[in-house]
């Protein structure tokens, strides 16, 4: 052997040794000596054979009669026996040397110790079996290569039964040819990963019987090529557990779609996160123009957000619960009075997640209950006001006549500034009277045909020096052509004076009023606008109630605009009222027309402005 080669054979670690085609060894280095503990003399005058063990001998015969035969090297796992009489794990890597003539005339062999790998398989095997979850390798062909325990009692086959098998057997045969798409996707781009993600996975029983599966994948790389290790989860339970899940959430979404009463969950910072049928029918929002928003930005009105953030407030520091009433603004502006009934829900610490507010919208129902307080309070002031007309209305005449009387006969200034004081107060007193029994008892209106653009002119001009006193720009904007409207025209007198009235008290600075007169559809609709401080959404639902007023003490009844509402609604109309704060405010009446009589009596009334 040349000394190049005999130092590359010595330095080598692997072990190498020549043998005749008898299995005689020939030759041996170092390292085949330290993996068998023979020194090389011993090693000399022993065969091959020797260093098998003898369950191990008719397969290491078989392949060295195939190696001499075809010249085809092969590469075999086998155990050594050590002359300690231990065992090694190893793999041969056996050919044939040939002489001159093309005939082989010896073998050499190339041995690799496999006992750390081996240990190292081990030690992998045992982690595998032991994992709670089915584990099974594949290779790049999808034979199963191993299985573990828990893989035989998720199939129902023995460990012998599927290894050397396909592993499409696990497969249902409905998505079988999905399955081998995915397996050939993977090897061609392997990293660990879910596998199907997105999509429900199934496995099939040896009994035939369908599960679903949880599939987690890992490659790894063996000196054999790439292989798959796939951890394998039975999640039926789960499943039904989703299932049950599931059914109970659909219960509870159909019970609070179907409720009368309306449902809102917020989070721990006041965002909205459910919002059922009965919010949307109440609010005109749906449920995804809501999603994540404020409630108080949303839905609560200015003059109430504080308090309702105060309640919010003291359920999130863990008040159990709190009966609370606010109004609603709905999409389309109205207010809607719900009842509230809150409570909350918290984590495993106690720390409150959700709010929820079940409510009930009591609108209707406040309203009626006003309307029947109303009714009755009308009721009194009627009786009071019949009694107070003959009881205080002639000591009251015949104290202003007496008054007047002396005015006329007196020279006197101070006795006639006194007199005029009690002149203005007795008139004073008279008009609350007369305005008490005008509301009280509310005479059926004696209607005809009316010109509301005349009333408009009408009124605007009683009050044309006041006007200008408080430097008030005037506006008309009049419909020409417009039909009259079968009405009682002191009545209408009176609305309009009424709310002229209010509109120059909201300018006392100055402004710009706007009375405008149009037709819509099968009514007249009369506008009286202001550019004052406007109305807060708190005080326009109460505007209409008898006695109530936001003006000084003896500076207003708080009678005209309930008597307002009552002529209009006593003509068949309605009035309603638009306010901005520091905007200004604007009232609306519609009148009915009366088509048939209107047709022939149409008013050419010119559209103008001043």
């Amino acid at each position: 052997m040349p000394k190049q080669f005999e130092d590359i054979f010595e330095a080598s670690k692997d072990a190498i040794a020549y043998a005749a085609p008898d299995g005689a060894i020939l030759l041996v280095n170092r390292a085949f000596s330290d993996l068998t503990g023979f020194s090389r003399e011993e090693m000399l005058r022993m065969n091959a054979r020797d260093l098998v063990p003898e369950q191990h001998k008719e397969q290491r015969d078989r392949i060295v009669a195939k190696v001499l035969q075809t010249g085809e090297p092969v590469e075999y796992e086998i155990d050594y026996l050590k002359k300690d009489g231990s065992q090694v794990p190893v793999s041969i890597t056996v050919f044939a040397v040939k002489g001159d003539d093309g005939k082989p005339t010896g073998l050499a062999a190339i041995v690799r110790n496999l006992i750390e790998r081996k240990r190292a398989e081990e030690q992998f095997r045992l982690v595998v079996e032991s994992s709670p979850n089915g584990m099974l390798m594949v290779d790049e062909s999808g034979a199963i290569l191993m299985v573990n325990r828990q893989i035989e009692q998720l199939f129902g086959y023995e460990r012998a039964e599927l290894v050397g098998q396909s592993v499409e057997m696990l497969v249902p045969q409905r998505i079988g040819s999905h399955h081998a798409g995915d397996r050939k996707a993977f090897f061609a781009h392997s990293k660990s990963r879910a596998m199907g993600k997105g999509r429900d996975l199934y496995g099939v029983r040896k009994d035939g019987q369908e599960f679903p599966l949880e599939i987690g994948l890992n490659p790894i790389h063996t000196p054999n090529g790439m292989r798959v290790l796939a951890s394998v989860v039975d999640i039926s339970e789960r499943k039904r557990a989703e299932r049950t899940l599931q059914k109970e959430r659909d219960f509870i979404d159909a019970v609070l779609e179907t409720a009368g009463a309306l449902v809102v969950v917020l989070d721990r910072e006041g965002r909205i996160l459910r919002f059922n049928r009965a919010c949307e029918q109440t609010t005109g929002y749906s449920s995804e123009e809501v999603m994540g928003r404020y409630v108080w930005d949303l839905f609560v009105i200015p003059d109430e957000v504080d308090g309702v953030k105060s309640v919010f407030k003291r359920l999130r520091s863990g008040e159990p619960r709190s009966d609370y009433e606010n109004y609603w603004k709905a999409k389309d502006g109205g207010l809607r009075q719900i009842s509230w009934s809150n409570t909350v829900l918290t984590d495993s610490h106690g720390t409150v997640e959700y709010v929820v507010a079940a409510g009930l919208d009591i609108t209707d129902l406040t309203q009626i209950q006003e309307q029947l307080r109303k009714t009755e309070r009308i009721a009194e002031l009627g009786t009071l006001a019949s009694g107070m007309a003959h009881e205080i209305g002639t000591p009251m005449n015949v104290i202003l006549g007496r008054a007047e009387y002396l005015l006329k006969r007196t020279a006197d200034e101070g006795m006639k500034k006194g007199l005029t004081t009690i002149i203005t107060q007795v008139e004073r007193i008279t008009k609350v009277m007369n305005q008490l029994l005008a509301f009280a008892r509310r005479r059926t209106p004696e209607r005809r045909p009316v010109d509301l653009g005349e009333i408009v002119e009408d009124s605007l001009e009683m009050f044309q020096e006041r006007i200008a006193l408080h430097r008030i720009t005037v506006e008309k904007a009049i419909e020409a052509g417009l039909p009259p409207v079968h009405a009682d025209r002191d009545q209408l007198i009176q609305v309009l004076i009424n709310l002229v009235v209010n509109s120059v008290h909201a300018m006392p600075e100055g402004g710009r009023l706007k009375l405008s007169l149009a037709c819509e559809g099968n009514h007249v609709c009369l506008g009286v606008s202001d550019t004052g401080h406007g109305i807060s959404e708190a005080i326009r639902s109460k505007i209409f109630d008898p006695f109530f007023t936001t003006k000084d003490f003896g500076k207003g009844t708080g009678l005209g605009l309930t008597v307002v509402k009552g002529i209009i609604e006593e003509h068949g109309g309605t009035i309603t009222v638009e306010s901005v704060i520091d905007k200004g405010t604007t009232f609306w009446i519609r009148l009915p027309l009366d088509r048939a009589e209107s047709a022939a009596t149409s008013l050419p009334t010119a559209t103008s402005s001043s």
